[in-house]
């Protein structure tokens, strides 16, 4: 979500340039907490004996299913402004 959010701040990912923006800077920042601890977090409870293993890896499973599908949709569908 914060990626999302602050994904207009700046220029295109894959363009020639590449001018730092700290906008951009922050939301991918904080898009990389967000996706660290999805993956950690259910580890460190396991490793705590919080969480059976099963559960564990059925939440690294879900949550790189849903972090895959929004990745996918975004690539998918993002608009070229050169195609029209």
């Amino acid at each position: 979500m914060p990626n999302t959010l602050f994904a207009h701040c700046g220029s295109d990912d894959f363009s020639g340039e590449y001018e730092t923006n700290p906008a951009v800077d922050l939301g991918r920042f904080i898009t990389s907490i967000v996706v660290v601890t999805g993956f950690a977090l259910p580890l460190i409870l396991q490793h705590a004996e919080v969480i059976k293993p099963a559960a564990s890896y059925m939440s690294i499973v879900g949550g790189s299913l849903v972090y895959g599908t929004i990745l996918a949709y975004s690539a998918v569908f993002k608009q070229d402004s050169e195609e029209f």
